[in-house]
């Protein structure tokens, strides 16, 4: 998969917007509250070819089980958080579209559609 083809994924789920986070893409919510950042459910690392979705540990677990040449955790301590590495060049779109919208689901606010 390539890094466009991951932020398409991204920016389809409902009120996503891209924005910059640190040096990498990430993907949010849209604020509700002007002045306040929406959630991040990912982001890219583009040199690395690698996104971090962030997904609850049971998540992360059962993930990694299925295809753990694809998605496992992040070697600190944000994987005891969920934080997930999805290895780019080895996931289709057909496992990755689903685990962002798991990602996008984790991500507050409670209004957003589901």
């Amino acid at each position: 998969m390539t890094i466009e083809e991951a932020s398409t994924i991204a920016l389809s789920m409902p009120n996503a917007e891209e924005h910059q986070h640190f040096q990498k893409i990430g993907f949010r919510l849209k604020a509700r509250t002007a002045g306040k950042p929406g959630k991040i459910f990912m982001t890219i690392a583009v040199e690395e070819k690698m996104a971090v979705l962030l997904l609850t540990v049971e998540q992360q677990t059962e993930l990694h089980a299925h295809h753990p040449t694809v998605f496992f955790p992040v070697p600190n301590k944000w994987s005891e958080k969920g934080a997930t590495f999805v290895q780019l060049d080895n996931v289709t779109a057909e496992l990755f579209k689903p685990a962002v919208e798991i990602a996008w689901r984790n991500a507050p606010p409670s209004t957003q559609k589901k």
